[in-house]
Parts: structure tokens; sequence; C-alpha cells
């Protein structure tokens, strides 16, 4: 009778452990079509005189300008709809570890890291590309098609 209740209970033990072990896909949650509905940026260039700040805000409202898909094997493509036929913006990879996102360019080793949120059917992209003299900041913000 103990040997039974010892060998339920390793059953039981090593079900749970197995089950809570469950690997779970860091993109499932990021997959799908994404349009644009917003896009806030602001850019610095000190490299003329004076200083140029560029403030650009839009909202875009179901008009599908701009469609970015993620793939479930990890490719990406993002397009845009201001014209007929649709225009391939880009192409490539991507890759999610926690709250950053890499985009890589299709035939790059190197890739673009951005952070994003993802709450519901809402995914928030943050921009922050800087190089000597240039600043682009961005929010970009699309709702799950």
């Amino acid at each position: 009778m103990k040997r039974l209740i010892y060998l339920s209970s390793f059953l039981l033990l090593a079900s749970i452990t197995i089950s809570s072990c469950k690997k779970s896909s860091t993109n499932s949650s990021i997959v799908g079509n994404w349009e644009l509905t917003s896009l806030h940026s602001v850019t610095t260039d000190s490299t003329t005189t004076p200083i140029t700040v560029t403030t650009y805000d839009t909202a875009v409202t179901h008009s599908h300008a701009e469609v970015i898909s993620f793939f479930a094997d990890n490719s990406v493509t993002e397009y845009s709809f201001l014209s007929s036929p649709a225009t391939l913006i880009d192409g490539g990879n991507y890759l999610v570890l926690g709250d950053s996102l890499t985009i890589f360019n299709s035939g790059s080793t190197t890739g673009q890291t951005f952070k994003f949120t993802l709450s519901g059917n809402n995914l928030t992209i943050f921009v922050d590309q800087s190089s000597p003299g240039y600043l682009y900041l961005a929010t970009e913000k699309f709702d799950r098609q």
C-alpha cells in the first residue's frame, strides 16, 4: 500500500513538473498583421545651423496606409497601401526577446532593435535611432487586423 501511495505521489509530482515546464513561444503573441494607427516622431539634426528639430504627429484610422506582418517562421514584411498596388517597404526576419524586437532586413546579419509593448490587439513600437549629430525618436502604434 505504501508503495502504491509513493508511486501515485511520484507520478502526480512528475506530471505537474512536466506541464509547468512547457516551452512557450516568445513570438506567438506578435504574430499577425498590424495596421499603423498613429505615429509620433521627433527628429533633431545638430549638423545644421541653427539646429533643426522636426516633429511629426499623425493619426491613421483604418486606411491601411501601412501594414506590418509578423509570421510564425520569424519572417516579417511591411507594406504601404498609399498607392495601388501596395508597395513592399521592407522584408526580412525578426526576433523577440522580452520587450525587445529586433528586425533584420533581407540579406542582413545585423538588425535594428526596438522596445515594444503589446496589450491585447494593440502593439506599440518605440524607435530610438541616433548617429553623430542626428537623433530620431518615434512611437508607432498598430492595431491587429
